[in-house]
Order: structure tokens, then C-alpha cells, then sequence
């Protein structure tokens, strides 16, 4: 979401004479890109994601982005005034409506209304389906999403504070000035899918090892893939995870979090703690790095399995108040379970899990295997090694007080499987998993009204999209 206004005119000023005439107002412009068709400018120490200005056809452009602070919206006004001044054309936004007095247009009311309907298309998209929104700053990207708005106290189905969106738009300044001279792990690396088209291929953030040394890097930037590299090594294999998995693998000893994805280093990173990422990100790396799972409900997809999941409150360590406690939080919360057949699973599998025991019994999540399976040190009743998988929900709901599938209903539909108990993590025939995708699409779709985000919370992206 950006604002655009057009300054119709055939006299194009030089890029260093219109950053003159503003300096020259009292700005104190810091620049990341001096030449057309594309000037990109900010005041120093108060712009997140500055102002640009673009050589266009009819003249110059002046654009401003969502989520900028409000001392760019200021020269935003200031740069468009500035240009009628030098060029003497005339300004107009988008829909043609001409601008005559740039500084009392977009005034201090004009600013706060800007920015509440930008955090608000952020904050639905990020509690609605907890996607990260990805933006470009003045020197770095930014990552909003979840966790990180969790930090400054702003949750999924609670009203948010203006003083906390304010304190959030002050650590995204903060963070743009501390980037601002540091050394990222962004690559010129892009890996093209196989199969062609229009994919724009995965980029890579990646850490490495280089003449036995872990190379020079102060903070980890955002990408579609995340990759650990031994230069020294021809025989060892890279590590390449989807990004948001890499706060898996990272030692907490030497990283803190900048935003929802990225990581900034702050101690000494050894050769040794590369190689243990490394074999840990072994798990994490699927089968096929292009592959997007189709998630329960949305579809049925041949290449997935599926997987029930079993799980009774009596006898698990999760009891009902965790489980329940789990859902307004299921887009920050970590989620693991054992599964019995293993052997079968992989990366991108589906899963639902079922309540058995007492109560009201059937599923009550759903989702996809975001792991390979991992063997663990526990040991089951037999004396083996039991084996997990990390999951990916995208439906959890409560047992107690939301609709749900009963056991009855998958009785009714799949009466070949056992619903009631037995091993966690048995595997459906694609039959199988077919009726139960149909089963269970219908039960969303048409009990969408129920979703509150407390008692019934539905990641609505990959479900309905």
C-alpha cells in the first residue's frame, strides 16, 4: 500500500539539485539511491522506509510506502511541494485529483490516518493467518508478523493501543539506523524451480564456513530459503531450510531476534557451532524446497499422506488447558507429537488430531508436518526410540465449546479406521484420506461463523485462501 502523486512536467530537476533545495529547508537527507529513474531518500536517524522519487513518462512521481514513519510522510509533503516549486508542474494524486497545497494536505491528521489503516491491513493479515509481511526499509527489510507484534503487546483478536503502534514504528526507525552499516547473509543466490514458468525462484540467506572460519556476517536478513555452506567441504552437503524454520537451529547464545525473521548476531559464532546447526537443519529441509503443502480443507493433494494423530487428555502430558490455551496463540506457539509410523511419514504430510477418552471425543487440529521425523531419546513401552515431527496447524479448535467432527461422524465416513484409540500417527489410505479431506472442507466452510480465535481458530490464508 503505497501514496503516489504525479507531477506533470516537462522540466526534470537533477537528483542533487532537488536533495539541495530540500537540505537547503533544513532537511537532513540520507541517500541509498542518487540517480534516476529511481531517487531514494531519507531524513537521517528518523526515516524507516523514506521517500522515492521516479523519472516517469509525464514527468516525476513522488511515492511513499506503507508503514513508514511519520517524519517521512512529513518529507513526503515537503519533497512534493519542493518539485512544484523547482519544476513549476502541477501535482496530483492517483485518482486525479489535484493537490494545490501539498503541506496542508497531508497534514498531521492526514499522517495518523495513513498509518492506522496500514497497521490495520498488517495486523488482519497477521492475526487472521499469521503470514509475516516482508517490506523494504531505507537500508534493510522488515518483518511483521505474530510473534514480533506479540512483543509490543499486540495480540490476535485484541484491540491494539495507538501507544503501541507507536512504539512499534519507533523500533523499526531504530532498527533501519542500526542496519544501516552492518554486513547481512542475503546472497546473489537464486535457486529456480525445476518445473519453469513464471516462479521467480528462492532466494538464500545463508551462512558459511570459508577457510576454516565462519564467514564475517552482524545479522541475519530475510529469504525465501535459509543455508548453511562448508566452502571446505566438497563433500558436505549444504543445509537449506525454509527461512521461518530457522529460529529452530539458531544458538540462542549468540543470536537475538530483530523482527519475526530476521536475527541479528551478538557473540561469537564458532566453526563447531556451524557444523551443529547444521546436522540439526538435517530435519528441517524437505524433500523438495519449491513443494507448497495444500493444507486439510483446502483441497486434496495426491502427493501428501495423511496421518491421525491421537491424543487424549487423561493420560498426556498436554492436558485440555493447554490444549485449549494453544489456540489463540497457534501462530506463535511451537507444536510437536510422536508418530508411530514414521517410516511412511516425510515433510509436507498432513495430519489431524483426534481427541480420544472421555468428554467430547474427534478432531480438533489440523494442519501439515513442517519436519522430517526425528528420533528422540525416549524410549516407548517396546524399548524403542520414539519418533516426532514438527507441525504446522491450521485449524485448532476447543473440544468443550467449538463445533467439531465427532468421532460418530468419522465413524460414519471411514469406518475402516479406528477412531476411538490405538498408536498416534497411523496412516490413511488415499482413500481414506480423501473422504476425510471432504469431511472435513465441508465442516469448515460451513462453520465459518464460529470463528473466534479463542474457542475456534482457523489460519483462513492456507485453508480458504
Amino acid at each position: 500500500m503505497s501514496v503516489c502523486v504525479q507531477i506533470r512536467t516537462k522540466t526534470i530537476p537533477e537528483p542533487e539539485t532537488i536533495l539541495n533545495h530540500l537540505v537547503e529547508k533544513g532537511e537532513r537527507i540520507m541517500v541509498t539511491s542518487n540517480e534516476y529513474p529511481t531517487v531514494k531518500f531519507g531524513n537521517y536517524q528518523e526515516a524507516i522506509r523514506g521517500v522515492e522519487v521516479n523519472k516517469v513518462e509525464y514527468g516525476l512521481e513522488v511515492r511513499i510506502c506503507s508503514f513508514s514513519s511519520t517524519e517521512d510522510y512529513q518529507l513526503f509533503a515537503k519533497t512534493v511541494n519542493a518539485l512544484m516549486e523547482l519544476t513549476g508542474g502541477r501535482a496530483y494524486l492517483e485518482d486525479d485529483e489535484e493537490i494545490t497545497d501539498p503541506l496542508k494536505t497531508f497534514d498531521k491528521e492526514w499522517i495518523q490516518a495513513q498509518q492506522n489503516a496500514n497497521f490495520n491491513i498488517v495486523y488482519t493479515i497477521s492475526s487472521g493467518n499469521g503470514q509475516t509481511v516482508v517490506m523494504y526499509g531505507l537500508f534493510c527489510k522488515f518483518c511483521l508478523g505474530p510473534k514480533f507484534l506479540s512483543s509490543f503487546d499486540i495480540q490476535p483478536g485484541h484491540k491494539f493501543r495507538q501507544k503501541d503502534v507507536k512504539n512499534l514504528l519507533a523500533y523499526l526507525c531504530k532498527m533501519q539506523w542500526y542496519c544501516a552499516n552492518l554486513t547481512d547473509t542475503g546472497m546473489n543466490m537464486v535457486i529456480q524451480s525445476p518445473a519453469g514458468g513464471d516462479d521467480r525462484g528462492l532466494t538464500v540467506s545463508a551462512i558459511m564456513i570459508k577457510n576454516g572460519e565462519v564467514a564475517d556476517f552482524d545479522y541475519i536478513s530475510e529469504a525465501s530459503l535459509f543455508g548453511i555452506f562448508n566452502l571446505d567441504d566438497e563433500n558436505s552437503a549444504p543445509a537449506v531450510i525454509p527461512f521461518q524454520q530457522a529460529w529452530k537451529i539458531l544458538p540462542g547464545k549468540a543470536f537475538t531476534p530483530l523482527d519475526e525473521l530476521q536475527y541479528r548476531r551478538t557473540a561469537e559464532l564458532t566453526v563447531e557451532d556451524v557444523h551443529e546447526m547444521m546436522r540439526c537443519a538435517r530435519h528441517l529441509q524437505p524433500d523438495d524446497l519449491h513443494y507448497k503443502p495444500t493444507y486439510p480443507g483446502s483441497g486434496f493433494d495426491s502427493a501428501q499422506h495423511t496421518f491421525i494423530l491421537m491424543w487424549n487428555p487423561d493420560t498426556s502430558e498436554v492436558i485440555l488447558e493447554d490444549h485449549s490455551a494453544s489456540i489463540e496463540n497457534m501462530f506463535t506457539e511451537y507444536f510437536r507429537m510422536s508418530i508411530w509410523q514414521h517410516d511412511k511419514a516425510k515433510c509436507g504430510d498432513r495430519f489431524y488430531v483426534v481427541r480420544a477418552g472421555e468428554g467430547k471425543t474427534g478432531i480438533v487440529m489440523s494442519g501439515v508436518f513442517d519436519s522430517q521425523p526425528y528420533e528422540s531419546e525416549e524410549l516407548d513401552d517396546l524399548g524403542q526410540h520414539v519418533y516426532y515431527m514438527d507441525m504446522h496447524p491450521n485449524v485448532i479448535l476447543d473440544p468443550e465449546s467449538a463445533p467439531m467432527v465427532t468421532t460418530e461422524e468419522l465413524h460414519r465416513a471411514i469406518p475402516s479406521f479406528d477412531w476411538t484409540g490405538g498408536h498416534s500417527g497411523r496412516m490413511l489410505s488415499q482413500q481414506e484420506a480423501q473422504k476425510l479431506e471432504t469431511v472435513w472442507s465441508k465442516f469448515l466452510h460451513c462453520n465459518r461463523e464460529f470463528i473466534d480465535i479463542k474457542t475456534f481458530n482457523v489460519n483462513k490464508y492456507v485453508t480458504f485462501h
